[in-house]
């Protein structure tokens, strides 16, 4: 792969800070090749590992994965949280999977194009040097990523079964990165132009609408909805009730941790989250005490045990101010950039639903920031609400089976059929 067909994200600088939340929240998968070379490095109780169960474990059929400690945590993490193969070793000794890490590496065409996961704290926070200067370490990586794959692929579908090239598909997804990089107006306004405008790509057919006419297209449906919406004050609608039980269904699975610890707790897990299902459905009484990442307990602390209403958090409570909208523009353009949010890398969505899909994580984050916020007393929004609220969600957005399925894709559809999407960016923006 030549150097200059790796794309990487403007904005986004990162660094590991040792958090650990990525060794106790992830189930790290391991080739046949990383088993035979990690367990040839003859490890012992004496390096602090419990050699009584194997360190990889797995159903025996090329998919392997590396063993957890009783309370969640990678086999080779220690005391410090920091990885024993890693001290011993050196960083390429570990596997892809955790070297990776929260890297992804996406096709787009002729070029490989890099995004980041934001379950990581320091992604959030943006510490570290910048993706540009990382780039000779991040090409030998994607390099790892795509030896022996096939990365000629087919662009998403634009909506439904409409499709273009390679090279008028990046028209779209570069129509989208302008669009929300107008700091004249708040983030809300540049999400409700955007999804205004793709309102009428989904009943567009591009079969002669191709290069410079679809330049001229976008270019102006991007100005008719800057004319519509011109200023920050908009018209905000409270979103239908059947909206709302749809939207805390999403958030229920977002907020979700499928943590080993978890995993073993078998019925008794699922059957709590039955209970957390019903109750988000209802919307009456007290919110479900959502699970707190160790990524997140690490960087901002454990919250109070404290009871916090439905209610509490259909208040406003100040979500538009330049630190969160800063958040926000990094977030979404990093994922639309780093092609995160349709076709292989999300369930094989279209560019429109995708987008759907992506924009609603913004009030969702919103939502848990303002349950974070009650549970500590308050009723304005903080930026560390918000940030741990996006690590929280991100750690599902485009990686949860259960976000895979054919009832979570027609949830949003649903959502965007009925209008709702914008009425709930609106409504949990103020």
């Amino acid at each position: 792969m030549a150097h200059g067909q790796l794309k990487l994200p403007v904005l986004q600088n990162w660094s590991c800070h040792h958090c650990g939340g990525c060794c106790r929240e992830h189930l790290i998968a391991v080739t046949p090749e990383e088993k035979r070379r990690i367990e040839g490095q003859k490890w012992s109780r004496s390096d602090g590992l419990c050699t009584e169960e194997p360190i990889v474990s797995g159903p025996g059929d090329g998919r392997y994965y590396l063993a957890h400690q009783d309370d969640g945590a990678c086999v080779f993490l220690d005391e410090q949280g920091l990885c024993r193969i890693h001290a011993r070793f050196g960083e390429a000794a570990k596997p892809l999977a955790c070297r990776l890490y929260p890297w992804a590496f996406h096709p787009r065409g002729s070029r490989i194009t890099a995004s980041l996961r934001f379950s990581c704290p320091s992604v959030v926070r943006n510490l570290g040097p910048s993706a540009e200067q990382q780039r000779a370490d991040l090409q030998k990586l994607c390099s790892e990523v795509i030896a022996g794959r096939n990365t000629d692929i087919a662009p998403p579908a634009v909506h439904g079964t409409e499709t273009v090239d390679w090279p008028d598909f990046n028209r779209f997804v570069e129509a989208l990165d302008r669009s929300l990089q107008d700091d004249s107006v708040c983030f809300t306004v540049r999400l409700l132009r955007t999804l205004e405008w793709l309102r009428v790509v989904e009943q567009s057919e591009f079969s002669s609408v191709r290069r410079d006419r679809l330049d001229e297209f976008l270019e102006l449906m991007q100005e008719l909805t800057r004319r519509a919406q011109p200023d920050n004050d908009l018209p905000v609608l409270r979103p239908s009730r059947l909206a709302r039980i749809l939207f805390r269904q999403l958030a229920g699975q977002l907020a979700r941790h499928d943590t080993a610890v978890l995993v073993r707790a078998g019925w008794t897990a699922r059957l709590q989250l039955l209970k957390t299902i019903l109750r988000l459905s209802a919307g009456a009484g007290t919110v479900p005490r959502f699970p707190e990442p160790a990524s997140v307990v690490a960087v901002y602390g454990r919250l109070p045990e404290t009871t916090v209403t439905f209610r509490q958090l259909e208040a406003h409570a100040g979500g538009r101010c330049e630190q969160i909208d800063a958040l926000f523009e990094r977030y979404f353009r990093v994922k639309i950039q780093g092609l995160h949010f349709c076709g292989a890398a999300c369930a094989d969505l279209s560019l429109v639903d995708g987008f759907h899909t992506l924009a609603l994580m913004y009030p969702v984050v919103l939502w848990l920031a303002r349950w974070r916020a009650a549970c500590s007393g308050r009723s304005k929004l903080e930026p560390e609400d918000v940030q741990a609220a996006l690590a929280t969600a991100d750690h599902n957005f485009a990686y949860s089976p259960a976000l895979a399925t054919s009832g979570a894709k027609n949830r949003v559809r649903q959502l965007a059929k009925m209008g709702q999407i914008s009425a709930l960016c609106g409504w949990y923006s103020l």
